[in-house]
């Protein structure tokens, strides 16, 4: 079975839009890719990236099952993708 890593990709820097990535959740190898997708649903729901505190937000899934976080109506710059990824051991 599968590694599965939930990571975040946050805009950190309005000014030149700089990136962070980091892992917001590691899901043992005995869950299979639903279970994970399943645990990704749960995880963006809840999830509030550091630029989005205290702003309103939204949560939408993307077409590749990834989710975004948003500042609702477009206010302001900060934007937070979160993915599952599968980890790779050599």
């Amino acid at each position: 079975m599968s590694t599965w890593l939930i990571i975040a990709d946050e805009t950190t820097d309005k000014e030149s839009l700089l990136r962070q990535t980091k892992v917001i959740k590691r899901l043992p190898g005995n869950k299979s890719r639903e279970e994970a997708l399943a645990e990704l649903y749960k995880v963006a729901k809840g999830y509030v990236p550091d630029s989005l505190k205290g702003a309103q937000r939204l949560v939408a899934r993307d077409v590749d099952g990834s989710f975004w976080i948003l500042p609702k109506n477009g206010a302001g710059h900060a934007s937070c993708n979160i993915r599952l990824i599968e980890q790779i051991h050599p």
